[in-house]
């Protein structure tokens, strides 16, 4: 008999766990804003990839309370960014002008995806 591996959506507290480590590489991503020496391209690799993975997930068999904190999650996910990008628009350092383009990009392609979930699942 094969085990059954649960998703890691399987119940909230595990979501939560998960979504912690977006905040923490989201933190990495707003090193952007500053002139300390740090690995944004690692950082932002890393983002992508989390988000690419909880967009794969399957929302149409979530719980609602599942969902509602996956959809809380990911919202609070797009406006953390846009305040990045709005931050690193202020600052204006010449050379992260090729990060703040890409997650102006970033942003945008999350946000269509979330309005789209959001009319669908909300």
């Amino acid at each position: 008999m094969e085990a059954v591996i649960a998703p890691i959506y399987s119940n909230v507290s595990t979501l939560e766990k998960r979504f912690n480590l977006l905040q923490d590489i989201t933190d990495q991503v707003a090193m952007m804003n500053s002139r300390y020496d740090s690995d944004l391209e690692a950082a932002f690799q890393t983002m992508e990839g989390f988000t690419v993975e909880a967009r794969s997930w399957d929302l149409d068999t979530m719980e609602p309370a599942i969902l509602r904190t996956y959809m809380s999650h990911m919202s609070f996910h797009r406006e953390i960014v846009a305040e990045i990008i709005a931050e690193a628009r202020r600052q204006l350092i010449d050379e992260r002008r090729d990060i703040l383009k890409r997650l102006v990009n970033y942003h945008k392609d999350f946000s269509r995806w979330y309005v789209r979930a959001e009319k669908k699942y909300l």
